[in-house]
């Protein structure tokens, strides 16, 4: 194997596959490095040699095919495809009643006034306020590098829209909803938990412009077809065909940087590449203070990093393989289309669930499951192997948890936590109780980090969102456009702008970067949206 490329990727996951294939396209000669046996990241899609597929991961695709990598590297026709039902999410509650909302907001509203008449009309205000929002600013605005925040307050400050955006950026997730005056305690704590929905608190005064992204978007969220891997193995054809070489196994144990340079990298098995470009997308304490070390990097970068913070809380999810039929709620003779939804969502009848679990889950406590939970075979069937034997389905139950519990142990608990979480389920489908479950598994915080070393402490998002770690100082603000002070070393993973969720921003936006620096015109274009929103003056014009 040759040992010198044009760029090293480090970390297959969904940015490192998106930047690679987009280099490679433009003629670019590129080595993927992974430490695992697959390559994909929180893209994972698992068998445990069972007939069912389990998505340990990343499952709810909220950007779907308005990421522009999904047309510029064509994904659908490398084998990517996304479902999205028009039933989203069903807030399911103990007295047999459920809340719906669909792709269709006007249906939403209708399942809203079911609740109260008023709160049906606030409901359209606030969808279009958040889908304009969406629409027009931040969803062009992650597929560009950031600015200054002054100089985005500024920036949006000219426009009406952008005052609007400024102004909710500003207010705590519990804020914004409640600025809406909803009176149903149901409807408020059901949209405050779609705002929060990804490790968010009701009350963070910094990350404001994320509730109209994560309300609107999760209205509008989507599945891949065939287990999320499917989204990583397209893009990792791309970089095949396109003559890139992936080279899982190979964990890298140092950035080789000479004359404050990046030459290479050296792995765990004594190999050493060479290359005009180094790209990390691991998390930023990795990056400079193991691969490259401490006193290596300026002394304000190593500063920056060792603040670096991960995640309050994180993620339990359990995952059922059952002979059985698909769950069918007792809601349904209040709402059948609930047996139809995406997402169900169970324990949140007021605010107070939400913040009774989290108080929970700051102590390190085990609290009574509430999440949100989807049978994935209703709209994939082939994520259960067909035959004789069925119906089999495939169940994912997901719930806030603490990275370390008080007195107890992630492994001596989890699989009880995991039939608690089925058994809460099925307070709400009872025909649950009558299925074979065939094969459970239950994920901690502790196996994430197990198994994506770079999401420690269970992190999903490769850090904590707060005002310090977001926008232009994510992972900080010498970082965030992609370039580092050492030279020939880009980072562009989950831990840099715009963060996680596989958005696919951080490694499309990097990628621009390392080809204009190597003096290569990017061959893609930027979307539509993106244009639009800057002619409109509501994101920075770039510099290339």
């Amino acid at each position: 194997m040759k040992q010198d490329y044009d760029v090293i990727v480090i970390g297959g996951g969904s940015n490192g596959l998106c930047c690679a294939a987009y280099l490679c396209k433009a003629g670019i000669d590129v080595l993927v490095l992974d430490k695992k046996h697959e390559m994909g990241g929180g893209l994972y899609t698992e068998t445990f040699s069972t007939g069912f597929k389990f998505n340990l991961h990343a499952i709810y695709m909220f950007l779907g095919e308005l990421m522009p990598a999904y047309h510029d590297l064509e994904l659908k026709r490398r084998g990517a495809h996304f479902v999205t039902p028009e039933v989203q999410f069903a807030f399911l509650y103990k007295d047999g009643k459920t809340l719906v909302f669909y792709l269709d907001p006007e249906k939403s509203a209708q399942s809203v006034s079911q609740f109260n008449t008023g709160d049906a009309e606030r409901f359209h205000k606030m969808y279009s306020d958040f889908k304009e929002m969406f629409d027009e600013i931040l969803l062009p605005a992650t597929y560009l590098p950031p600015i200054p925040a002054l100089d985005n307050i500024v920036l949006l400050s000219q426009t009406e829209l952008g005052q609007k955006l400024n102004e909710i950026s500003e207010k705590t997730p519990r804020e914004i909803i409640h600025s809406y005056g909803f009176e149903d305690p149901r409807v408020r704590s059901a949209l405050l938990y779609l705002a929060t929905i990804w490790g968010i608190s009701p009350d963070n005064t910094s990350t404001g412009y994320l509730v109209p992204i994560w309300v609107y978007r999760m209205m509008n969220s989507s599945m891949v077809v065939g287990g999320s891997h499917s989204l990583a193995s397209a893009m990792h054809n791309v970089l095949v065909t396109g003559g890139g070489t992936p080279l899982d196994w190979s964990e890298v144990n140092q950035i080789i940087v000479e004359d404050g340079a990046a030459k290479g990298v050296r792995t765990t098995d004594g190999r050493e590449f060479r290359a005009k470009a180094v790209v990390s997308t691991l998390d930023p304490p990795t990056t400079f203070l193991q691969l490259i070390g401490h006193d290596n990097v300026p002394a304000d970068l190593a500063a920056s990093v060792e603040k670096w913070e991960w995640e309050s809380w994180s993620f339990f999810t359990g995952h059922y393989g059952i002979k059985g039929e698909a769950p069918k709620y007792k809601a349904a003779e209040f709402n059948p289309d609930v047996n139809l939804a995406m997402i169900q969502v169970m324990g949140v009848e007021s605010e107070e669930d939400i913040d009774r679990h989290i108080a929970d889950v700051s102590i390190g406590k085990l609290p009574e499951p509430m999440g949100h939970a989807t049978c994935t075979t209703i709209f994939d069937r082939f994520q259960a192997a067909p035959g004789p034997y069925g119906p089999l389905n495939v169940l994912r139950f997901e719930t806030w948890a603490a990275y370390e519990l008080a007195g107890q142990e992630w492994d001596k608990v989890k699989a009880d936590y995991g039939r608690r979480c089925y058994e809460k389920w099925a307070e709400y489908a009872p025909n649950l109780n009558e299925a074979k479950v065939l094969n459970s598994f239950a994920y901690s915080p502790v196996d994430t980090e197990r198994r994506l070393v770079n999401m420690q402490k269970g992190s999903i998002k490769h850090g904590a969102y707060d005002m310090f770690q977001m926008g232009y100082l994510r992972p900080n603000e010498t970082c965030s456009c992609y370039r580092t002070p050492v030279k020939n070393l880009y980072v562009g993973g989950a831990s840099v702008y715009p963060g996680g969720m596989v958005l696919l921003g951080s490694g499309y936006n990097c990628a621009k970067v390392v080809a204009e620096d190597l003096g290569i015109k990017p061959w893609w274009t930027p979307p539509e949206y993106v244009i639009r929103a800057q002619e409109k003056g509501y994101v920075a014009k770039s510099e290339g």
